[in-house]
């Protein structure tokens, strides 16, 4: 992903209109001081979408190690559980 790069006084300089490019380009802004990262801007939907990203991996690897541990089912067991449920609830009267 290329990112772009500014400045914190460039930053301060300009804020409406750098945060404006953020927005519309949806990528993220390396912040940088004397030649360093100092932080990332993002848009706020991009950030949503990351977190979301984030906490959906967290329960894989949840689910993962319940499974592994025999404390879980695997994604096959429980589809054929939801199968069978639905196969029930179509012969149902």
């Amino acid at each position: 992903m290329i990112m772009d790069v500014k400045s914190i006084s460039a930053l301060k300089a300009d804020m409406p209109s750098i945060l404006r490019g953020i927005q519309t380009s949806r990528s993220p802004l390396l912040v940088v001081s004397n030649g360093h990262p100092q932080a990332v801007l993002q848009d706020v939907a991009s950030y949503q979408n990351t977190q979301d990203a984030i906490a959906l991996l967290k329960m894989m690897l949840q689910s993962e190690q319940s499974v592994v541990q025999d404390k879980g089912s695997s994604t096959k067991e429980v589809g054929a559980r939801l199968r069978a449920r639905l196969s029930a609830r179509k012969s149902a009267p």
